[in-house]
Parts: C-alpha cells; structure tokens; sequence
C-alpha cells in the first residue's frame, strides 16, 4: 500500500471520474454530483494510502456524501423549508445511442431506489457484483438477485413504451 501519487489520481480521475458523475446524478443536480465527485478523489488524496479497490471505494464515498445530502433535504423539508426541484438528465443523448437517453432515465427513474443503484453500477459502472455488494455493504447473493429483478422491470418497461410508440 504506496502513497497515492497526483498523477495516479488523475489517471483515476479520467479512468472514473464520468461514472462517478452518472452516479451521483441519481441523486444530485449536476454541479453538486460534480462536487461530491471532486471531494471523493481529494479524499482519496488524503488517504495517504491506496484502498484496496479504489473504484469501489470511490464509489461508495460518492454513495454516501449524496445519501447525506439527501438526507439533510429531507430534513430540511420536514422543518417546512422549500428547494427548487431540478429536472436532471443523467445521461448525455448522442444519435448512435440505441436508446433515448430520456427514456432510460425515465425507466430507471420508475424503479425502486436500491435498483436504480444497482443497474447504474452494474451497467454504467461496469462494476462487478462483488464490487457492488461492498459499496452497498450487501451480499453478492442479495445484490444478484435484485439486480435480476431490475432488468426484468426494466424489460417490461421497455416493451410497454415499445408498445405504446408503435400504437401512436
């Protein structure tokens, strides 16, 4: 476990740093989600030495500063303050996507939050399912079934938009 050098930082910043975004979107505007991404890699700055796995690590810095974010929203809603609500796009659209950005976020948007999570570090985060199951601090057993789960709700979603394109 060496000291964590600027340049292995940055090249983790280029190698993550975009599903790292996509990640904290699900739960942060864009420039927070940039923030929360930006003080994950000063952390790991700090850290002195290399975690074990630095993706999962960094993913799950990034999960727990927005779920405190949240949290601190929630709160502050229940203490009657109001926040503006901004609708976020998660992903960027380009023409040689074989979906609609809106689309699958509009899908992803529709499912339970832990399966949202863990679609979005399954298939944006390429991550493993041991890899989840430790920023989530779940089993792999739990996370490979919920994560079936999501696909399956997706799958019947995708159809039902599909059906419901054709019929317009």
């Amino acid at each position: 476990m060496a000291a964590i050098s600027q340049k292995q930082l940055a090249e983790w910043y280029e190698a993550y740093g975009t599903e790292l975004m996509l990640y904290a979107r699900q739960w942060n505007p864009d420039q927070q989600a940039e923030d929360i991404v930006q003080d994950a890699f000063i952390k790991l700055l700090k850290q002195g030495r290399c975690p074990e796995n630095v993706r999962a690590w960094l993913f799950r810095v990034v999960r727990n500063a927005s779920i405190s974010i949240v949290r601190r929203l929630q709160q502050g809603r229940r203490a009657g303050r109001k926040f503006l609500h901004r609708d976020v796009m998660w992903f960027e659209s380009r023409p040689e996507n074989l979906i609609d950005a809106r689309l699958a976020q509009d899908i992803l948007q529709t499912l339970p939050s832990h399966l949202c999570e863990i679609v979005l570090l399954r298939i944006w985060g390429q991550m493993s399912l041991k890899e989840i199951a430790q920023v989530m601090s779940k089993s792999i057993p739990w996370i490979h079934n919920e994560y079936k789960t999501a696909l399956e709700m997706i799958r019947k979603k995708l159809e039902h938009s599909s059906c419901t394109t054709k019929r317009t």
